[in-house]
């Protein structure tokens, strides 16, 4: 298990370069989720309606659709390392988006960082897939947001960036690359809205929680008085 003091430290960029090196090596399966696409995978987990234990996420991360491939690691030793490297990254972005929201940056691969070739996949498209697939895992949970007027506009940058490739519904808010960049730029504040959309209601929900049990306390304490 990671080392669970360390887990509020941020990763750094040597620790960084060493998980998205892990990330792209042998080690893992072919259909491993990158950096950036596991970033927007954890951006989604932390900010949705309720928890998701490793235990379910853990398995997308390694291969497309949870099948049962996992990492060839080298040991124990390196097992708990990467798994305590993706924990502090993923309660690192948390406490972004809950206390310095204005900080929040997705993690995303820049068009010259890329090696350009025909597989190269557009900016942003892999963090915005990652996030939906971390939507997916709590699908009819979401379904709240998307009935929201205002909250339902705050995803829609993530799905166009995500599936506008290939669904014609988002097609025409990516065909060109000042459309796309508009949306890439709407990417962290709609992170932020979507975080606090749900914590609103987490909190909302212990609100009213708390105050049925009061009030079941109360109607059992004035029956105990009645039956004295």
């Amino acid at each position: 298990m990671a080392d669970l003091r360390a887990l509020d430290e941020p990763l750094t960029d040597p620790e960084l370069d060493e998980l998205e090196g892990f990330l792209a090596s042998d080690l893992v399966p072919p259909d491993c989720m990158d950096l950036e696409m596991l970033d927007g995978f954890l951006t989604a987990i932390v900010s949705g309606p309720e928890s998701v234990q490793p235990s379910e996420w853990l398995p997308q991360v390694w291969s497309d659709g949870g099948r049962t491939s996992n990492p060839a690691f080298t040991g124990s030793d390196q097992a708990q390392r990467i798994m305590g490297l993706m924990l502090r990254h993923m309660v690192g972005i948390q406490r972004t988006l809950g206390e310095s929201p204005t900080r929040f940056k997705p993690l995303l691969y820049m068009p010259d960082e890329k090696a350009r070739n025909d597989k190269t996949p557009p900016e942003a498209s892999a963090w915005c897939e990652g996030y939906m697939s971390g939507v997916k895992l709590r699908d009819d949970e979401w379904q709240p947001l998307y009935d929201a007027q205002d909250a339902r506009d705050w995803v829609f940058p993530i799905e166009a960036l995500a599936f506008g490739d290939e669904d014609p519904e988002f097609a025409e808010w990516v065909d060109d690359k000042e459309k796309r960049a508009s949306l890439v730029d709407e990417l962290a504040v709609a992170s932020v809205l979507i975080y606090r959309f749900w914590q609103d209601r987490r909190r909302a929900s212990e609100v009213r929680g708390s105050g049925s049990r009061r009030e079941l306390h109360d109607t059992g304490r004035k029956t105990r008085q009645r039956l004295h």
